[in-house]
């Protein structure tokens, strides 16, 4: 199976190719960087790599495990301060919110496709003493090379869906020789270690550790959030609403909602940041759309700002990287792929980490241990259907008393569940070092 998915993968993968290229294009992902994810790695990358001595190899995929990823790194350079990393990103996004909030001595890099040969050079050049792979990645040649290569491989903040888990079991064969390739496999919940184990049988390498998301460390530079906040809205003090990792419909729902609630609620302005940044200028059509002045941080393509500085309604995040220093600044949160048809949710956890009033859809499946403890602390208010937006939003808009007592329940909460990614390093610490 191996040999016909190595076969397979380079064919596939030419075919998808044109189809990527736009995708990166579209997202502005396409520098010199990118061709590592090819294996092509720049002389500079490979001399800082060359010069690290058996680093712990660190991957992720996009923006969410590379912010988890962060976290973790730095914990366990606190830990263990003669430790060296790298941290590989499989997107453009997740690797411009790597390059942004990594310690400086940590080598960022693309990790290359699943091409054996690809996977092989970059596993000789990092010369890793292990991988920790972030949640769910089952890339067979990173896996299998690793090891042949004689580091251990680990999974932290490991999460696994009922579908994805009747998956791996149904191709068991081919998977689960994967699964036992593992190490250590640190899991978020005892539901996830029973979905593992339906692909691996009972094994003592899983480990149920909560999840590292209660751990996160902020980032974001909270005077880079107020001056753009100053620029676009003048500087008045205004009651802010951020609308978070939105996806296609859920900006229509939103707008109509906000542009309803704010001729009565004046002191209220929206931070708007698409999960998508390309999306941006579709987005704008829907501000335009709902006679919402607005301004961008960055340029939109065939779009003046549709507000002078200081007189807009809504600030248009196209950037990467900035959503939780604008939910640092927010007094209201929305959090979105929730609603207006979109499935699985996004994470709550950002901004209850501030402390924030925290609004979301009923749609959370792929964060549904999450909503129910966020559900059974009353830390947040669902919403559970699109017609009820409208109702919660200005109920909250309304109520500060409410917002503050949301946001206490919603910290206390990440307190009560902080503590996942030092049981993680207790656990790695017991493996043997080469």
């Amino acid at each position: 199976m191996l040999l016909l998915y190595n076969l397979l993968f380079p064919l596939l993968l030419l075919l998808y190719l044109p189809f990527y290229a736009v995708h990166i294009l579209r997202r502005g992902g396409l520098t010199r960087d990118f061709w590592e994810r090819f294996g092509i790695f720049p002389r500079e990358v490979k001399e800082r790599l060359r010069a690290l001595k058996s680093p712990v190899w660190v991957h992720a995929v996009s923006v969410g495990e590379c912010v988890e990823a962060i976290s973790f790194i730095r914990r366990w350079q606190e830990r263990h301060p003669q430790e060296e990393f790298v941290l590989s990103c499989g997107t453009s996004t997740g690797f411009a919110t790597a390059r942004k909030g990594l310690p400086s001595q940590v080598v960022c890099v693309y990790c290359p496709m699943d091409c054996w040969w690809m996977v092989r050079h970059a596993v000789r050049l990092i010369h890793p003493r292990l991988l920790a792979i972030l949640e769910v990645e089952i890339w067979p040649n990173l896996i299998r090379q690793t090891r042949r290569f004689g580091a251990p491989v680990v999974m932290v903040n490991g999460r696994l869906s009922d579908r994805s888990s009747r998956g791996y079991a149904r191709w068991g064969f081919f998977f689960r020789p994967l699964f036992q390739a593992y190490s250590l496999l640190c899991v978020q919940t005892p539901e996830d270690q029973a979905r593992l184990e339906r692909v691996m049988g009972k094994d003592d390498r899983i480990h149920v550790v909560g999840t590292v998301k209660f751990d996160q460390v902020a980032p974001g530079n909270p005077a880079q959030s107020q001056e753009l906040l100053q620029k676009a809205f003048g500087p008045e003090e205004h009651l802010l609403f951020c609308v978070g990792s939105t996806h296609p419909g859920e900006e229509e729902l939103i707008c109509q909602a906000f542009a309803r609630l704010l001729p009565n609620q004046p002191q209220w302005r929206m931070i708007l940041v698409p999960r998508h940044a390309e999306r941006a200028q579709e987005v704008a059509a829907v501000l335009d759309a709902f006679h919402l002045p607005w301004q961008a941080v960055a340029p939109v393509p065939g779009n003046p700002p549709q507000a002078p500085d200081g007189q807009a309604q809504v600030l248009l995040v196209n950037t990467t990287g900035q959503l939780m220093g604008f939910y640092r600044t927010a007094d209201l949160c929305y959090v979105g792929k929730s609603l207006a048809g979109q499935t699985g949710g996004h994470n709550i956890i950002e901004p209850a980490i501030f402390g924030k009033a925290i609004l979301y859809g009923h749609h959370m499946e792929n964060f549904r241990e999450v909503d129910q403890l966020f559900r059974q602390a009353q830390a947040a208010q669902p919403v559970e259907g699109d017609q009820l937006l409208l109702p919660a939003l200005q109920e909250l808009m309304g109520d500060a008393a409410k917002r503050e007592e949301l946001g206490r329940r919603a910290r206390a909460l990440v307190e009560t569940h902080r503590g996942a990614i030092n049981r993680t390093l207790e656990l790695l610490d017991t493996l043997p070092r080469p």
